[in-house]
């Protein structure tokens, strides 16, 4: 019964580190923008939401280009600038809740002092998206 007890602990103690990392905000470096939106530097701007029903389990790995940029829990966004030129958007979930259900990459070519909104959300129940605003 010790044994059980003692590992039962470790455990929760392990859940609970891996909790507050995975909640723990990316703060994107900020840019200074003009009244309308448009970035000082020519960049774009890449906003990405969280859906309100996505779940409370899963957090939401954003990546551009194959890079992670984020992970976003529950009622968390992403607001960074984004380079000009082509790019490719995906998201994943942790945990992986349906394997199969591969989230599809989404092309975007950015220009100069545009905002791309996006939403992640769940456009069927195998697979979750992102969908532009």
């Amino acid at each position: 019964m010790k044994i059980s007890t003692n590992i039962f602990s470790r455990l929760a103690l392990v859940a609970i580190a891996c909790t507050l990392i995975a909640s723990t905000p990316i703060n994107a470096a900020e840019v200074k923008t003009n009244p309308g939106g448009s970035d000082s530097t020519g960049a774009a701007r890449l906003i990405v939401n969280r859906s309100a029903n996505f779940g409370f389990d899963e957090s939401i790995n954003l990546f551009v280009d194959g890079t992670k940029v984020a992970v976003l829990g529950y009622d968390e966004t992403y607001n960074a600038p984004l380079p000009t030129g082509k790019h490719v958007l995906f998201i994943s979930t942790t945990p992986e809740t349906f394997p199969e259900g591969a989230p599809k990459p989404l092309a975007i070519t950015a220009e100069p002092g545009k905002t791309y909104t996006f939403t992640a959300f769940w456009p069927d129940p195998e697979r979750s998206g992102l969908i532009e605003n």
